[in-house]
């Protein structure tokens, strides 16, 4: 029987620590403590550990074999080459398992939310803030600001007003200023899209020069730079606040990606040739796997589906 998949993801996280080579004496002993806790926490424990030696067994470099040997042996060393890509493989494949997508950013923000889970946070100055899911952020109130870092995901605030407490949010080189209104923020890790649902918002990038966006008006960072204001697609960029997820021919890493949001899958292209391919569809926000057969219904494209992972390639 497995283990608990939030025991471990507990496991993995001592484990990573341990052998970190940061750990102190005091983290081997809570390490300890946590997995005598229960039987399920030693099973979980148990797991991990088989999975860290998988790991470093596919991780060693083949014996090298003195010249002899090799030429008495021609037909096993081209078989030995042939299984080392193989195993290349599947030791990126075990590190994409081990560290699930968003695990060190659980550590620090905070808040964070799954894949598929939406939460609605208020904040002691009566604002809201609405999460999508794989979203980690940071909040600061204090006298004369308020401050929300975005660390990765997309949030929907809406602003309660007062002027005499700028409301400032962070997100990579973006940095939006207002007082009070709503918005929506979605950052992906190198693009920023603000979409400005009511009021008007000040918008910068490093040269911290504000550009004012207003209602049913988004803008992207692209990068680094702030781009030009466009009108806002509310029916795309804001689909998820309506429980769907609207593609309209968007290239198949970005469909991708959006489902990181509402799934646990991690997606691993493994021809590049297939990133471009465009999808167009309507589908239910908290229904992935819909968009999946979708995709293989529709492209010339292979889904591998493993525990915790996804493979793409070209049919």
């Amino acid at each position: 029987m497995t283990a608990d998949a939030s025991l471990l993801a507990q496991a993995r996280e001592w484990q990573v620590l341990l052998h970190s080579g940061c750990a102190t004496a005091a983290d081997h002993l809570a390490a300890k403590t946590w997995r005598e806790r229960s039987p399920a926490h030693e099973q979980a424990a148990r797991e991990v550990d088989r999975l860290w030696a998988l790991l470093g067994q596919v991780q060693q470099p083949a014996t090298v074999q003195p010249i002899a040997a090799q030429a008495q042996r021609p037909t096993r060393r081209r078989r030995a080459l042939r299984w080392s890509v193989p195993l290349a493989s599947a030791a990126l494949l075990l590190l994409a398992l081990w560290l699930p997508q968003g695990v060190w950013l659980g550590w620090y923000a905070d808040v964070a939310t799954a894949p598929g889970e939406v939460r609605t946070l208020e904040l002691d100055d009566g604002s809201i803030l609405t999460l999508n899911g794989a979203t980690a952020l940071d909040w600061t109130l204090r006298e004369g600001r308020r401050e929300v870092r975005l660390y990765r995901g997309e949030v929907d605030l809406q602003v309660a007003k007062d002027a005499s407490r700028p409301f400032i949010v962070e997100a990579g080189a973006a940095r939006i200023r207002v007082t009070g209104t709503r918005f929506d923020v979605d950052y992906d890790g190198r693009d920023v899209v603000l979409a400005v649902t009511e009021g008007q918002v000040q918008a910068s990038d490093a040269t911290d020069q504000p550009l004012p966006v207003g209602a049913n008006q988004q803008v992207r960072w692209s990068g680094d730079h702030l781009q030009a204001v466009q009108p806002l697609d509310a029916r795309q960029q804001l689909a998820w606040q309506r429980g769907k997820l609207v593609f309209r021919a968007q290239p198949l890493s970005e469909v991708f990606a959006a489902l990181e949001r509402s799934q646990r899958q991690r997606v691993i292209f493994l021809d590049d040739s297939v990133r471009e391919l465009k999808v167009t569809g309507v589908f239910a926000h908290d229904d992935p796997q819909a968009v999946l057969r979708a995709i293989e219904s529709a492209l010339p494209v292979r889904l591998v589906r493993l525990p915790g992972l996804l493979l793409v390639s070209r049919a």
